[in-house]
């Protein structure tokens, strides 16, 4: 690569252009969403839902406990890689499809919105919170988006556990789907935007959260080491969500992140803040929609209720706005910053 190239790729990093694409598909995803609700029921990215069709129940069925750790590893990592390369192959079309078909600077966003989730995720909380003001049990269509998006059996728990899983989704959905997919976008275009979702969507559908016995290993390391940076950035923006929600506490959330934190595979520190923000326990043993049981680790303060209703729901759901509020605030600060460090006018 000679010096022109590099200097043209280090110009295009976090440029304006592509902070205002990142806005532009913010509020596409984050409007569409809020209007259509989830294609199938599945409220995380489009890109995780087809990939998950092409590859996800196949590679399922190859999941049994009576196999090896190092059998499902090998099993997993074969598909795994499918999921990314077919990705590639995908973000490599975008980036094609956006030099010849540019659409008046539509045709960046839209693509680019394949890959993050929004408005998608308020709908089946909103649907899930309207469930719960009525005082009747659950049913299974209120529920339906969230046990999809988590990949969770919904049927097999009580309305306190639906609800639990509903909040744990939201802090996940933004960092996975939102936060990650756009750093990679800013720093290298449609085609590392694609990449990592398609990392995300492979960790989703075969790592069970880490309970996979190996057959998520691959996709479980690849996502930690992509979605590390984004993951800090999103700590940081939930936890600013928090000092905005009301009901939430940034003082309680703080002092939660030197406690026992949920692993990263199960959501890690933003799953922690938002309980400790919010003063409920998080987490809780559950069992996913193949039947496998996930052990998963209770996260919150001493004192705090597993019993969380609709009005932590709604401020889950108020905090989940703040926080994209807060994203696009920050592209906008990195435009107003882009031009006071190169001395253009705005």
């Amino acid at each position: 690569m000679n010096s022109h190239s590099f200097d043209k790729i280090a110009g295009e990093m976090f440029s304006e252009d592509r902070l205002l694409t990142a806005i532009m598909a913010v509020l596409l995803v984050a409007l569409l969403g809020l209007l259509t609700g989830p294609a199938g029921g599945n409220a995380n990215p489009f890109l995780w839902n087809l990939l998950d069709r092409i590859f996800g129940k196949l590679a399922r069925r190859t999941y049994n406990v009576g196999r090896s750790h190092s059998s499902l590893a090998f099993r997993g990592g074969i598909f795994g890689m499918a999921f990314v390369l077919l990705a590639a192959v995908l973000g490599a079309g975008a980036h094609m499809l956006l030099r010849y078909y540019p659409l008046a600077g539509f045709t960046d966003p839209i693509l680019l919105a394949l890959t993050l989730t929004g408005g998608t995720v308020w709908f089946s909380l909103n649907k899930l919170y309207h469930a719960l003001v009525e005082g009747k049990k659950l049913s299974r269509g209120s529920y339906f988006p969230i046990a999809v998006s988590t990949r969770t059996d919904l049927n097999s728990t009580d309305d306190f556990g639906i609800t639990r899983v509903g909040i744990g989704f939201m802090p996940v959905s933004f960092d996975k789907g939102l936060v990650a997919p756009l750093f990679w976008y800013l720093v290298g275009g449609l085609p590392l935007a694609y990449l990592y979702a398609g990392i995300a969507a492979a960790r989703w559908a075969l790592a069970k959260e880490g309970f996979a016995k190996g057959l998520g290993d691959l996709s479980l390391w690849l996502e930690r080491i992509f979605g590390f940076i984004p993951y800090v950035i999103s700590s940081v923006l939930m936890l600013l969500a928090a000092l905005f929600t009301p009901g939430a506490q940034l003082s309680r959330a703080v002092p939660g992140l030197f406690k026992a934190n949920t692993p990263y595979a199960e959501g890690g520190l933003l799953v922690t803040i938002v309980a400790w923000a919010m003063k409920i326990s998080l987490g809780g043993p559950v069992q996913d929609l193949d039947g496998s049981a996930l052990q998963r680790q209770w996260v919150g303060p001493s004192g705090a209720t597993a019993k969380v209703e609709r009005g932590h729901l709604r401020r889950a759901i108020y905090m989940s706005i703040m926080g994209y509020v807060l994203l696009v605030a920050a592209l906008i600060a990195g435009i107003v910053l882009h031009h006071i460090l190169f001395m253009e006018p705005l």
